[in-house]
């Protein structure tokens, strides 16, 4: 199996981003931020056949970067230079940063190499690769056509081409298919990176009639850990990937993997291929392999002296008729000690662990289509007069 990327799609751009960056200091990780998707990728493919470290960014997120970074931000004319290939083979991706500043990813190339070949992504394929490539999600589905050589396109949040392979989140496979338009030509649709209900799967059988739909659970430091099809039982995420091992330790869930990432940069935790990584969530498995989830460890909380898991509450609020997002936080009471404030976006609602329900109309999302917990978070507290 080859470690490392290649591909030969606009082979003259990529040539232009590899010859700036093998200019550039061995020590800097060069941040592609150029706002064209197709020039990031292009950038991407090329500087990594030099060795150095990269990544893809958004505008917001330059604002966090430190000194090891080098900002790309300007765009190159293709080049019939050749690249100096460079022995090492590492990039870096962000966590989602939904709740708290994003954490940065040491990654091998091979780590996403290995599921290239068991997604059943074909050569003849057109790829769309919804959201933007800062979000790891978006960033493998590129990657991943451009190595295998199929075809690629990215709708931002209209309709595009006609593709037959999507990766997408819930969200924003809703907001960029929200017309009537049926697409049969879609073959698979890759879902990840947000709670799937019955109502989405609705959605997509309606517009997409002929897609399996293959709902995976994963993390941006292991990638795919399960994945689902029509015969997953209700309120699980499948089985585990081609791979992977599963183990749920006193309710916390453990995976090993040979897509676990290299590191955190900053070298929290330790990450290897034959050791045990705590995903944060709690669940069980069942007797047929299947892993059901309950929530998250950081998001399990102490409310009148019962534990309750807040990603519970949240799906509560979900499966009421006409709510179309939710986030539940704590707020802490001199008196009561920790009480569940919820934000939703739809119908009224109510829930009796709830102490108090605010209404957004415009409903704040990330860049990768998943809520941005640090806004919610914000208004509910304005809302209910927490400092």
């Amino acid at each position: 199996m080859s470690e490392r990327f290649k591909s030969n799609k606009n082979k003259k751009l990529q040539n232009a981003y590899g010859v700036w960056a093998s200019k550039k200091d061995d020590k800097q990780i060069i941040a592609i931020c150029l706002n064209d998707p197709e020039h990031e990728m292009a950038a991407f493919f090329g500087i990594a056949e030099t060795g150095k470290k990269v990544c893809v960014v958004s505008f917001d997120m330059i604002k966090i970067l430190d000194k090891k970074y080098t900002v790309l931000r300007k765009k190159k004319n293709p080049s019939n230079l050749s690249i100096n290939t460079g022995k090492t083979n590492n990039f870096v991706t962000f966590t989602s940063g939904s709740t708290k500043k994003p954490k940065a990813i040491l990654r091998s190339h091979k780590s996403w190499i290995y599921s290239f070949n068991k997604n059943g992504v074909l050569k003849s394929d057109t790829v769309a690769a919804l959201g933007h490539l800062s979000h790891s999600l978006t960033l493998y589905a590129a990657t991943e056509a451009m190595h295998i050589g199929a075809n690629l396109i990215f709708t931002g949040l209209r309709p595009f081409g006609e593709p037959t392979i999507i990766y997408a989140t819930p969200t924003l496979l809703k907001l960029v298919y929200k017309n009537n338009i049926i697409y049969p030509k879609v073959r698979k649709i890759f879902i990840g990176g947000g709670t799937f209900n019955d109502l989405d799967r609705d959605f997509c059988q309606r517009r997409f009639p002929n897609a399996e739909i293959k709902v995976f659970y994963g993390t941006a430091e292991t990638s795919f850990i399960t994945i689902s099809d029509s015969k997953t039982p209700q309120n699980s995420v499948g089985l585990a990937y081609e791979g992977v091992k599963l183990e749920a330790i006193n309710g916390e869930v453990f995976v090993t993997t040979p897509m676990i990432a290299e590191n955190y940069l900053d070298k929290e935790v330790s990450m290897d291929v034959n050791m045990p990584f705590s995903t944060g969530e709690t669940g069980h498995i069942d007797n047929n392999g299947y892993l059901f989830l309950e929530g998250r460890l950081d998001r399990a909380v102490n409310i009148s002296d019962k534990i309750v898991h807040l990603d519970t509450l949240e799906n509560d609020l979900m499966s009421l008729s006409g709510i179309k997002y939710a986030a539940v936080i704590t707020i802490q009471d001199a008196k009561r000690g920790q009480k569940a404030f919820a934000a939703v976006c739809g119908e009224i609602a109510s829930h009796p662990q709830i102490s108090g329900i605010i209404n957004l109309k415009e409903w704040p999302l990330l860049l990768s289509g998943k809520t941005d917990y640090i806004k919610v978070t914000a208004l509910i507290k304005e809302a209910f007069h927490e400092k």
